[in-house]
């Protein structure tokens, strides 16, 4: 199974968000650490905690955001690595 092909989720036992304006506010509730999601985090979250393949997400930023495909694959991995790093996600 590829990077792609893998289904990302967020982790609801770690994880409390709510939508404020145009951004979203995030808790690691283990970690009392709080994160604010605007512009394209905030346009991938509500797929995230659905659950969305990398692809998924790429298409999702290509057609919410002005940019180009290599662009958006790279910020999806950027922004998945991110997560995964503080947490937020569900292992695969």
């Amino acid at each position: 199974m590829t990077e792609q092909e893998i289904v990302h989720r967020v982790d609801p036992a770690r994880v409390a968000w709510r939508l404020a304006g145009d951004e979203v506010v995030v808790l690691h509730t283990g970690q009392s650490v709080y994160f604010g999601l605007s512009g394209s985090g905030a346009l991938l979250w509500p797929r995230l905690v659905e659950g969305a393949t990398g692809s998924e997400l790429v298409t999702a930023l290509l057609e919410g955001a002005e940019v180009g495909r290599d662009r958006a694959r790279a910020d999806v991995a950027a922004f998945l690595a991110d997560l995964r790093g503080h947490g937020l996600l569900q292992e695969p």
